[in-house]
């Protein structure tokens, strides 16, 4: 009996240098964002608030990286979006808990606004690569 050899999982790309733009300009925006938002928070007396909108959108920048890190790996792309999400929105509930819990959904809403960002700049990128 021959032994059959599958390959069950196929060659992984390498993340491009358009995705890389991608991802730091996305980055870029939600880290200049954060910084509005605590800046503001501090300017309006609400220092807590502000900086736990600042932190989920600090977090929520590095989730472009981690999925291009990922991409490589021989695992399917569905569980480590899962685990990625699931991963930041944990670290985004308990530095939450930090700021209070009258503040969670803020650092909620910023890891959102920055998939939001992304989706923007993924969007983006590829108009202008047509």
């Amino acid at each position: 009996m021959e032994a059959v050899i599958s390959e069950g999982t196929s060659p992984r790309p390498v993340p491009s240098a358009h995705a890389l733009r991608l991802v730091r300009n996305a980055a870029l925006v939600c880290a200049g964002a954060a910084v509005v938002a605590a800046v503001v928070g501090i300017v309006l007396g609400h220092a807590g608030p502000g900086g736990a909108l600042a932190t989920g959108l600090a977090i929520g920048s590095i989730n472009g990286a981690l999925a291009a890190k990922l991409i490589a790996l021989p695992i399917p792309f569905l569980a480590t979006s899962l685990l990625r999400i699931i991963t930041l929105s944990m670290i985004g509930i308990a530095i939450g808990l930090a700021f209070g819990l009258e503040n969670v959904w803020l650092v909620i809403l910023g890891l959102g606004v920055s998939q939001v960002v992304l989706a923007a700049a993924a969007l983006r990128e590829s108009l202008r690569v047509q």
